[in-house]
């Protein structure tokens, strides 16, 4: 019943931060008292707040809840089904913003090789993070994977030939930086660093922040041009 009741809190508050204990209730086809001790544990552990027959989740207590659900072996789609992208990335961004980077959202430019997106693009004083949100709702196989990463590598190649485009995001052109490729998923990937590229669990993103250096040579540390190579693009 305990993940039958988060997964039911998820799909609940996918649109709205609160539900009734009665709606709450009513979906999963019980009495209310007998959610009354998962829903204190649930609180207890930081995953809601919970007062006046109101629960209320915000997105990070949703994202939480959502890695909880998926280390405890509870199916990856029905988890991701549950989740909006918007809140997916929002969450990245956010824990980027918290932890001293700087972050652009949406990130569409033009290159030599056409119209290019990126999720996000984060920097400080080090280097800057090229970053794709991967909402995958199964876990993919490892071909799948290297081929998300061999795009992202691309889209980083390119995006690192347009200094003029990074620098009107607060990057000067004459500093030299490096741009690293990173691929965000919602559950742990098979592989965590591929061709060079760190593949991370959403919710392990504070752990890589904290641990990745920009001279760590098994990465692809991809060099920001100090010229514009295509000036007459947008």
């Amino acid at each position: 019943m305990s993940s039958d009741l988060e997964l039911g809190l998820l799909r609940l508050t996918r649109d709205r931060q609160q539900v009734t204990l009665g709606e709450l209730a009513e979906q999963l086809h019980v009495a209310g008292t007998t959610l009354i001790p998962q829903i204190k544990a649930l609180r207890e552990n930081g995953l809601l707040s919970w007062a006046n027959e109101i629960i209320e989740l915000d997105f990070v207590r949703r994202m939480s809840l959502a890695d909880h659900l998926i280390r405890n072996g509870r199916d990856l789609e029905k988890v991701s089904r549950s989740l909006k992208w918007q809140e997916f990335e929002d969450f990245a961004a956010r824990s980027l913003d918290e932890n001293g980077y700087r972050t652009f959202k949406h990130l569409i430019f033009k290159s030599r090789a056409g119209r290019r997106e990126l999720d996000l693009l984060a920097w400080n004083d080090n280097f800057m993070l090229a970053i794709d949100c991967k909402h995958w709702s199964r876990r993919l196989p490892p071909s799948r994977v290297r081929s998300a990463v061999t795009s992202q590598i691309e889209r980083t190649n390119l995006l690192a030939e347009r200094p003029d485009i990074v620098a009107k995001h607060g990057l000067q052109i004459g500093e030299r930086r490096n741009m690293l490729p990173v691929i965000i998923t919602l559950a742990e990937p098979p592989e965590r660093i591929v061709d060079g590229v760190p593949v991370v669990a959403v919710m392990k993103l504070l752990s890589f922040l904290y641990g990745v250096s920009p001279i760590d040579d098994s990465l692809r540390m991809i060099p920001v041009h100090r010229q514009p190579t295509q000036s007459t693009l947008d």
